[in-house]
C-alpha cells in the first residue's frame, strides 16, 4: 500500500525527468544548498532508485543501486561519504548515513545479502560509540579503508556536525541517526529470524534522538519521527509531525523562502515522511510492523 500522495502519473513525470541525470547523480546539483557536490554524492541515486522500484521501473532501479554501490566497500558493505571504492585501499571515510542508503537500496532491488551486510556494520558502529553515548556523543564516521574486511569500526572522533550528534547541543543532524533506525526497522519486517536483533539495534538509536536537546522542534528530525511512527512510539512522532506542520509556508513549502535553492528538496522529503508517519501511526501501518 502506498502512504504517499498516491499521484503516480505525477510521480513518473518527475521520475523521467530525474532519470535524465543518473550518470550524475548528485555531483553538479544545486540541491540542499550543493551539499550534494561534495558529500553524499550518491543520495539522490537512492531516491531515484526508491521512486524506480515503487513505479515498477526495475531496470532503472538496479542502474541506480548499481551506481550507489560504487560508493560502498564490498566485504563490509559499509558506505562512503564522497568518493567511489577504491580497492588499492585509497583513504576514505565510511559514514553511518551513508550506510544505511546502502541498506535501503539492497532492499529495494531485493539483495537482501547485501543489505544484511550493512546492518552488521551499522550495528558495529553503534557498539564502537556506546561508551561514547553515555558522555553524550554519537560519532557518525569511521575510517573507511580499514573496514573492508568486515572487522571493527575505527571511529573518527571529531565533534563537528557531519561526524557527530552531540546530544546536550540543538541544531544537530539528526537524520543522520534516524534513517539507519529506520531501515534496521524495515529489514527487521523481512528477516523474521533477526527481527528482535534488528530491532533493538535500532530503539537503541532512536532512545539516543529522543534524549537530544531540542529533536523535538528541528527541522533536521523529520526521519526521527517516521522513525518512531515505525517503532509503534505514536507520541513522539506526532510531536515532531506537528512541529514540521507549523514550518509550513502558504505556499506549500516548509522554508520561510521558496526561491531557496533547496527549499523543493526539502519539502518533498518532509512531505514524504509526513505521510508515511499518518500511515504508520494508523492500525493498518502498525499491521505491518
Amino acid at each position: 500500500p502506498s502512504p504517499e500522495a498516491g499521484d503516480a502519473a505525477a510521480a513518473a513525470a518527475a521520475l523521467d525527468v530525474a532519470a535524465r541525470y543518473v550518470e550524475r547523480g548528485g555531483r553538479g546539483s544545486s540541491g540542499s544548498g550543493g551539499a550534494y557536490d561534495t558529500m553524499f554524492p550518491h543520495y539522490p541515486w537512492l531516491w531515484m532508485c526508491w521512486g524506480a522500484s515503487r513505479l515498477g521501473r526495475n531496470e532503472l532501479a538496479s542502474q541506480c543501486f548499481d551506481r550507489l554501490w560504487q560508493y560502498a566497500v564490498p566485504g563490509s558493505a559499509a558506505g562512503l561519504v564522497s568518493v567511489p571504492y577504491d580497492s588499492l585501499g585509497s583513504a576514505c571515510e565510511a559514514d553511518l548515513f551513508a550506510t544505511a542508503e546502502v541498506l535501503k537500496a539492497a532492499l529495494l532491488v531485493g539483495k537482501l545479502d547485501i543489505a544484511e551486510t550493512a546492518a552488521v556494520t551499522i550495528k558495529k558502529t553503534l557498539d564502537a560509540n556506546s561508551g561514547h553515548m553515555e558522555c553524550g556523543r554519537f560519532y557518525l564516521r569511521w575510517d573507511g579503508a580499514a573496514s573492508g574486511d568486515g572487522g571493527e569500526v575505527a571511529l573518527i572522533c571529531k565533534d563537528e556536525v557531519f561526524h557527530c550528534v552531540c546530544r546536550d547541543s540543538p541544531g544537530q543532524l539528526y537524520f543522520m541517526m534516524a534513517f539507519p533506525a529506520m531501515v534496521l526497522l524495515e529489514l527487521s519486517a523481512a528477516c523474521p529470524g533477526r527481527a528482535g536483533e534488528y530491532r533493538a539495534a535500532a530503539l537503541a538509536f532512536l532512545e539516543y534522538l529522543k534524549a537530544c536537546d531540542g529533536v523535538l522542534a528541528s527541522p533536521m528530525a523529520h526521519k526521527v519521527g517516521r522513525a518512531a511512527a515505525m517503532a509503534g512510539d505514536a507520541e513522539t512522532a506526532t510531536k515532531i509531525a506537528d512541529f514540521l506542520v507549523s514550518l509550513q509556508q502558504e505556499a506549500g513549502c516548509f522554508q520561510a523562502d521558496p526561491e531557496a535553492v533547496d527549499c523543493l528538496d526539502q519539502s518533498a522529503e518532509i512531505a514524504t515522511w509526513l505521510f508515511q508517519i499518518e500511515y504508520d501511526i494508523s492500525s493498518e501501518g502498525q499491521s505491518e510492523h
